[in-house]
């Protein structure tokens, strides 16, 4: 990023003009295909902070201009598509700008803002988290836990590890995509290190067919990307195990829940769109992974235009298409740990975190609010 002070947008190669005068995006215009005034206004503050980062080309989005085309293509895929922009293409307008916007600009770790919660119950977990009223399937026993890890620009394995192993899987395998240093205290568990680095994507699939492989006899496969904390709790796990699976049928559970799925009411719900949102901390029961990953539109997907990253869209699509169930919690049992700048107001930054946390929740507050209804 240039550190350069204020950039003059007339100088943007990109810069034009609506019918009205009014600023207008080039580059967000030649993407789409719209014409002048169909929504490719900007405002001089976008202009600035766009001219900060370095020249953006059709193929090589800036975080500013990506962050733009995310919320244009969100509105045509919301109108079923706009002037000579239909849905389909708004659709991959909409992918391409959410894995060119950075996960963790300025990101900065919230482990010091969860409180300790290590001395409340599983009682008090389940006040502040009910259990489904309906769960199926034999109790969980046997889990395969994997922590997938790829360089990144601030670490956040450490705090990911801790969480984890506090509520209760202390042995995960780390999953290294890339040259990545594990801190030395961690450095006893398995590891699996992919070199070189194969993406998102590819490390993710693979590390599901590890999993099965070396733990056959699993009940639960968890994978967890090293980008979150978890609410930190000894008896989570066996909290978890209790629950599995919600509803009727065994499928996905994700313990992380973005903004974008946060429900009024507490407890454990079932999603009726495809999860976009929520790659972070997501757990399979045998016969779904065994489905999943025998899929061939699964894996098919390295074939395309995205095809090493959309790990939540990807799954997310295939578990819509194919009935399975997936279930999510509110408050979250697991938060990202990265912040970004507050140049980034739209809705692809917004979803990134859990609205409601259980780690910054009074979890005995709440237990004894419950205890004193009538």
């Amino acid at each position: 990023m240039s550190s350069t002070s204020s950039p003059d947008p007339v100088n943007c190669p990109w810069l034009q003009t609506s019918p009205d005068l009014k600023a207008e995006c080039g580059l967000l215009r030649q993407l789409t295909g719209l014409v002048r005034g169909e929504g490719c206004a900007v405002s001089g503050e976008a202009c600035g902070e766009c001219l900060k980062w370095y020249s953006p080309s059709p193929r090589n989005l800036n975080p500013v201009v990506a962050s733009l085309l995310f919320r244009l293509a969100a509105d045509i895929r919301s109108e079923g598509g706009r002037g000579d922009c239909t849905k389909d293409h708004a659709d991959k307008l909409y992918q391409s700008a959410l894995s060119a916007i950075p996960v963790e600009d300025d990101a900065v770790p919230l482990s010091a803002f969860i409180q300790d919660q290590q001395n409340t119950t599983i009682s008090e977990i389940c006040s502040l988290i009910p259990r489904p009223r309906n769960r199926c399937g034999p109790r969980v026993r046997e889990w395969a836990v994997a922590v997938t890890t790829a360089p990144r620009q601030q670490a956040t394995l450490d705090h990911c590890l801790q969480s984890l192993a506090i509520a209760g899987w202390a042995n995960p395998r780390i999953v290294i995509d890339g040259d990545v240093s594990i801190p030395e205290r961690w450095r006893m568990l398995p590891v699996t290190q992919r070199l070189p680095k194969i993406g998102a994507w590819p490390s993710y699939y693979l590390t599901l067919i590890e999993l099965l492989m070396r733990s056959p006899g699993a009940e639960a496969f968890m994978i967890v990307q090293d980008d979150v904390v978890f609410f930190q709790h000894p008896g989570l796990r066996e909290y978890m195990e209790s629950v599995l699976w919600p509803g009727d049928q065994p499928g996905i559970v994700s313990l992380y829940c973005s903004r974008a799925y946060a429900a009024s009411e507490h407890g454990w719900h079932s999603l009726n769109e495809p999860l976009i949102w929520g790659g972070q901390v997501l757990v399979f029961s045998r016969e779904t992974l065994l489905q999943l990953i025998a899929d061939p539109e699964v894996t098919r997907h390295r074939f395309t235009e995205f095809g090493l990253a959309n790990i939540d869209g990807v799954i997310g699509k295939w578990a819509f298409e194919t009935n399975t169930p997936v279930h999510v919690c509110s408050p979250s049992l697991s938060q990202h740990i990265g912040h970004v700048s507050a140049l980034w107001t739209t809705k692809a930054f917004a979803n990134r975190s859990a609205a409601e946390f259980a780690g910054n929740c009074n979890v005995n507050a709440r237990s004894t609010s419950q205890d004193r209804r009538p």
